[in-house]
């Protein structure tokens, strides 16, 4: 099967996007429409895309398209004009299209209708061969797109670096954390303080996680973990120390950064740490993230009201809630099986596998 991915440029989701066919054992050719866009910041997600079994990162290069694509895979960002300028080019020799729409929930609705409304005129006449509309940031209940094309939320995984190194990989993964085991530590917050709106959350709710006197119920009885940096100086924890601190702690915070969903979620779940996130993301994940089931929800941005609830959880509570997350793991976490939904969304079917098509 010959599928192609058409990108600006490089970024953590075609790094997803091509993870997962390597593990089904499918080939993958990515034209990157802009590659000195991002000024060396995707070196890191080049250099992991490069190293992936099956992935050949092609350019513009019209003498290396093949005659005929099985799947072609647009992903269009928030300049269309810009970001899909080869799509007609490309989608001329497509049989089926899965277009990855930038006209998402990140945006307010109208700049997402107006994205979307770009993205099919660039599309022209070939946008009947688009089967299939994906969202990284979640979709609006009615929407351009949605009007006359089946819609589905992406979904996400692990940061690109426990999918390429093998030891972080297995370290991440593994099931050697027991849920009835009591963690030293209430929560935790490992990232960087941007953008604006994240760094307002933090602040407001850093003091109340700060460790009471004993016996005290106006302050919790363990410690959170913070490990803030900013974008300017991003000097993070080692991912070893990362994972260990994911481990030992019963929740960890996720409140959003540029993009809706991240990383965090699935990174705390696989090592039993309770995500919290906002409401309104749960439907991100699309792995059943349910409310004081296996994740705490926070409401309408009441991330103090959160703190507070969180700070009350008895350790049955936790407990009851980390079995819930280990059930998981088979059908929604185990790295197979998230693979084979991410490839089952862009529209490749479980069969044999080929190698990847290169035309010379």
């Amino acid at each position: 099967m010959t599928i192609w991915h058409v990108v600006f440029r490089v970024d953590s989701l075609t790094c997803t996007i091509a993870r997962a066919l390597s593990n089904g054992g499918y080939g993958l050719c990515v034209w990157v429409v802009e590659p000195s866009y991002d000024y060396g910041l995707s070196a890191g997600i080049l250099r992991n895309l490069r190293e992936t079994p099956h992935v050949a990162i092609v350019g513009r290069d019209e003498s290396r398209l093949p005659a005929v694509i099985d799947r072609l895979i647009i992903q269009a960002n928030r300049r269309p004009l810009e970001s899909t300028r080869d799509a007609a080019l490309v989608a001329r020799r497509a049989r089926a299209i899965t277009l990855i729409s930038a006209g998402d929930r990140s945006q307010p609705w109208r700049t997402a209708v107006k994205l979307q409304s770009l993205e099919a005129r660039r599309l022209g006449r070939h946008l009947a061969k688009v089967d299939r509309i994906l969202y990284k940031d979640g979709f609006y209940r009615r929407d351009l797109l949605g009007l006359f094309k089946p819609r589905r939320n992406l979904g996400f995984d692990v940061h690109a670096q426990f999918l390429h190194d093998s030891e972080l990989f297995r370290m991440i993964h593994a099931q050697d954390w027991d849920p009835a085991a009591r963690r030293p530590i209430l929560a935790n917050f490992l990232g960087s303080r941007d953008p604006r709106a994240r760094a307002r959350i933090l602040d407001a709710i850093r003091p109340l996680l700060q460790p009471g006197e004993e016996g005290s119920s106006a302050r919790p009885s363990k410690p959170a973990v913070w490990h803030e940096y900013t974008d300017a100086s991003p000097v993070g924890l080692g991912p070893i120390e990362f994972v260990k601190t994911l481990t030992r702690s019963d929740f960890t915070l996720c409140p959003r950064g540029y993009s809706l969903v991240t990383h965090r979620p699935i990174e705390a779940m696989l090592r039993g740490s309770i995500p919290v996130l906002a409401s309104s993301e749960l439907d991100l994940y699309d792995i059943e993230l349910v409310d004081g089931e296996n994740c705490i929800a926070v409401g309408d941005g009441r991330w103090e009201e959160s703190m507070r609830r969180i700070a009350r959880i008895e350790e049955p509570e936790l407990v009851r809630m980390r079995k819930n997350l280990r059930a998981l793991f088979d059908e929604h976490l185990n790295y197979d099986a998230m693979a084979k939904r991410f490839r089952l969304r862009i529209g490749v079917p479980e069969r044999e596998p080929e190698a990847a098509q290169l035309s010379t």
